[in-house]
Order: C-alpha cells, then sequence, then structure tokens
C-alpha cells in the first residue's frame, strides 16, 4: 500500500473518529433541550422525535463510513470511494449546521468540564445544566 492510500485511510479514520464526536454532541444537545422543555410534553415530544431522526441517521452514516473504511483496508481499490464519501451531520434537522455547530461546542465544553468521565455514564440533571450553560457562553 502506498504511502497516500495510508494517509488517505488514516484521515478518513480521523474523520470517523471526529464524526463520532458530533454524535455525541448532538445526543447532548438533546439531553440540553429535553431538561429545557420538561413539563412541555408536546414541544418535547417533537423534539424528541426529530433529534431521534437525526441521531439515527448520523449513526447509520458512522456504520457505512466504518464498513467502508474496513472494505479499503481489505481491497485498495475501495479507496477511492473514501474520498467520495460524504458525512452531513445534524441531517434531518431544519437547521443541520447549527445543530452541529452547537454538538461541537457542547462536546468541547464536556471535555473541559469532564475530562476522565466515561461518556456511557449518564450526566444528572445538575451536570446537563452546567454543561448547557457552561457552553451557551461560547459561540459557535
Amino acid at each position: 500500500m502506498s504511502d497516500t492510500q495510508n494517509s488517505i485511510l488514516a484521515q478518513f479514520e480521523q474523520e470517523i473518529a471526529r464524526q463520532e464526536e458530533l454524535q455525541y454532541g448532538i445526543a447532548l444537545f438533546f439531553e440540553g433541550l429535553s431538561l429545557l422543555y420538561a413539563g412541555q410534553d408536546a414541544v418535547l415530544e417533537t423534539h424528541r422525535k426529530l433529534f431521534r431522526n437525526v441521531i439515527q441517521t448520523g449513526n447509520i452514516a458512522l456504520s457505512r463510513a466504518r464498513e467502508l473504511l474496513e472494505e479499503a483496508r481489505r481491497d485498495n481499490s475501495k479507496i477511492q470511494m473514501l474520498q467520495q464519501f460524504s458525512f452531513r451531520p445534524g441531517e434531518g434537522h431544519p437547521e443541520p449546521d447549527v445543530v452541529a455547530a452547537r454538538a461541537r461546542v457542547l462536546v468541547e465544553t464536556y471535555q473541559e468540564l469532564f475530562p476522565q468521565r466515561p461518556r456511557d455514564q449518564a450526566l444528572s440533571a445538575a451536570e446537563t445544566l452546567k454543561l448547557m450553560e457552561t457552553a451557551s457562553r461560547i459561540s459557535p
């Protein structure tokens, strides 16, 4: 395998990791909205449906990207497919760029506030509020 091909594989792997971070940020964004709209069932249900679709679409894209990466590692002729693959964070939301920008800020803020915390450990309501308040001070 050539250095160029190895570079393409490495860059795509890094992009997958970056997109996984954004997916986590989108989930954090939904958690924050859930607290904000607690008690407003109709509004919360609308956001729940919307974000469930956004997260599901992102997870499908990530899964496909991982599959493509493994295929390209096994068969060099598939490397070109990696260069053509397009991630669209926030897809399915009326304002995908806004969601992606907020997700980025939330992930960065999360890493600052909870650097050693396992991501599968749910945030408490107080921690989520702290995260949202701190992130709100940062312009996306």
